[in-house]
């Protein structure tokens, strides 16, 4: 069996979401997962891109990890480290995933199989935060579980601390920069999907995700997510989100209807795919509650952004592409 190179790319930005400790140790338990990794370590090479907030700190994680590549980003921004990593690989595949991921050992086995079909643009893994406490299991659900795939194995979206492309979708479709930080991932799947990518799920790719929200805080990480979601309507020059005329035209309104489609489709999701989710039927109701909290705090963040900013263009300045 032909197998293709990998690249894996590592962002550091997300060591933003915690105490501050050592770069070395921030990434311990993601490079350690690496090494456990099933598919051939001739075949896979790891980059981890930093930005200036770690300068300094690189040399003890190639002294402890000297097959390590260390690339720099030229902003401090989740999007434009991802994309950093991405044009310095040599790998024919692109895998991502963010300094607080600790992947399983068949990951990334598991994650660059569906490649062998050449018609695949990208693959979406399943991801989970770690431990088993009441607020991991809770905010898997709504942080992680919208991503599941169809009865063909398509997958309903992606995360960008566990997912892997082709080298060249990447380099043709980079991620916009001009976006602070969630959101991304959404405007990359419509761009690909508009361009008649195939985007496949690949559940048994699995991660454990650091508790990021115990440093933000929950309302905080939601709240962010509904504010970033205005950008990427913003950043939408396309139009491949279905929303993006809606928005433009009817600003907060939209928002409000939006949110209202979305905890229907939340509840739909819900009741289809709890298996996948790894929850139980007698559950569904408390997860549905949860949806609705969630969706009204990103609401406010999203209203929050639009009279905070009005309707001033991106600066096309921020995001090289």
């Amino acid at each position: 069996m032909n197998r293709p190179f990998i690249s894996i790319v590592i962002d550091t930005i997300t060591r933003d979401d915690y105490g501050a400790r050592p770069l070395a140790d921030d990434l311990r338990a993601t490079l350690d997962g690496l090494t456990r990794q099933t598919y051939p370590r001739e075949l896979f090479e790891t980059i981890v891109v930093i930005d200036d907030t770690s300068d300094g700190e690189s040399e003890e994680v190639v002294r402890r990890y000297p097959w390590v590549s260390i690339v720099r980003s030229p902003l401090h921004s989740y999007f434009a480290g991802k994309n950093a990593g991405a044009r310095a690989a040599r790998g024919a595949i692109v895998a991502l995933l963010d300094s607080d991921c600790e992947p399983v050992p068949e990951w990334l086995s598991m994650l660059t199989t569906p490649f062998a079909d050449a018609g695949v643009s990208g693959v979406a893994g399943c991801t989970r935060y770690t431990g088993t406490s009441f607020h991991a299991w809770t905010l898997a659900v709504p942080d992680f579980s919208i991503v599941v795939g169809d009865k063909l194995g398509a997958a309903s979206g992606f995360h960008l601390n566990n997912s892997a492309f082709r080298r060249e979708t990447l380099l043709i479709h980079p991620l916009d920069a001009r976006i602070r930080r969630d959101g991304g991932c959404v405007l990359l799947f419509h761009e690909l999907r508009a361009a008649g990518g195939r985007i496949l799920y690949a559940p048994q790719a699995r991660v454990q995700h650091g508790l990021d929200f115990a440093q933000r805080g929950v309302l905080k990480k939601h709240f962010n997510r509904g504010f970033d979601g205005v950008t990427v309507y913003r950043a939408d020059e396309h139009e491949v989100l279905q929303g993006t005329r809606l928005f433009r035209r009817f600003g907060a309104l939209a928002l409000i209807a939006f949110t209202g489609r979305r905890i229907l489709l939340d509840w739909l999701r819900l009741i289809r795919h709890y298996g996948q989710m790894g929850i139980s039927p007698v559950t569904i109701p408390y997860f549905a509650a949860v949806s609705v909290a969630t969706r009204l705090i990103a609401l406010t963040g999203g209203i929050t952004a639009v009279f905070r900013r009005g309707r001033a263009p991106l600066t096309a300045t921020a995001a090289p592409r």
